[in-house]
């Protein structure tokens, strides 16, 4: 029986696309080209790159269990919270392509992350340097830039690719010797970071006759220092202070995050300082180092010998 029963013409419908990418390299690019951040079209790309590599027969023909197996293979060796990051980031090109008509549905809604929340309070634990030791990496510091640099970073809870891309445009002079930072962070959002008197004068000695758009922490060649080469600094430096090896510039933000709330700051003030679009983020600097525990409240007479 057919089913035009009114003997009407056929009409044949044809799907609907808001994107004129017609192949998953050009949907990947429009997807990269949706966010604001360059570091984290960067970061978005690679995942991109490696999640296509496991899914030989590309978005538009992917199930759900394709799509499981693709990322299972992409992440294997991953830490859980490398993996999470992953797939959250697989999950929202899935959402970008089927809101946008590329791809015939959402396999991504499928794809469950379990929240790190639980985890989150004792994994920063692990990264949170000591004042003692902070002070220990900034004394062993190898030159003037290599010092200001980490103190710039601890006060200020400075993401790296913020110091780097650091102009002398961005450091207003204010009242009581102090500067303000114009920083720009994720999702290309500013904020107003405020240094204390200390840094902000160790941080004015580094301008000489540096312009108004060069880079406040140069290389030695005069141009913008990398990320990789503070990483490689710090881990030097670290090393020379011989505090723990692990540490990475990112543990100078989680320290201004913990020893800010221990002396007293509000979490509203960490998180305006740091940048973090939800308290939730903030927060768990308070669960990472407790000063109290139910513990403590135990009878001491029982653990006598």
């Amino acid at each position: 029986m057919s089913d035009n029963t009114l003997g009407l013409p056929a009409i044949r419908i044809k799907a609907l696309t808001a994107t004129r990418a017609s192949s998953d390299e050009e949907l990947i690019g429009s997807w990269l080209d949706s966010l604001k951040s360059a570091h984290s079209r960067r970061n978005f790309a690679m995942t991109a790159q490696r999640f296509l590599a496991a899914l030989p027969m590309g978005l538009r023909a992917a199930t759900v269990e394709d799509v499981r197996d693709a990322i299972a293979a992409a992440t294997v060796g991953a830490s859980a919270a490398s993996a999470r990051q992953y797939t959250l980031r697989i999950k929202s090109l899935l959402s970008y392509g089927h809101d946008l008509g590329y791809i015939p549905f959402n396999a991504g809604v499928r794809i469950k992350v379990q929240s790190d929340a639980g985890h989150r309070g004792a994994s920063l634990a692990k990264r949170i340097m000591t004042p003692a030791e902070v002070a220990l990496l900034i004394r062993a510091a190898c030159s003037r830039r290599d010092r200001i640099l980490i103190e710039v970073a601890y006060a200020g809870g400075l993401r790296v690719s913020e110091l780097v891309n650091l102009c002398w445009s961005d450091v207003l002079p204010r009242e009581k010797d102090q500067v303000q930072l114009s920083i720009v962070g994720k999702g290309e959002k500013t904020r107003r970071v405020l240094l204390p008197d200390i840094v902000s004068r160790s941080l004015l000695t580094l301008r000489g006759d540096a312009g108004a758009n060069d880079p406040v922490f140069a290389s030695r060649k005069g141009g913008r220092l990398t990320e990789r080469a503070v990483h490689g600094m710090v881990k030097r430096v670290a090393a020379r202070a011989g505090v723990n090896a692990a540490i990475s510039p990112h543990w100078l933000r989680h320290a201004h995050g913990s020893h800010a709330i221990d002396k007293g700051a509000s979490l509203p003030e960490v998180q305006a300082t740091l940048g973090h679009a939800n308290i939730t983020t903030t927060s768990a600097y308070l669960h990472a180092r407790p000063d109290s525990s139910s513990g403590l409240k135990l009878d001491r007479g029982v653990f006598l010998q």
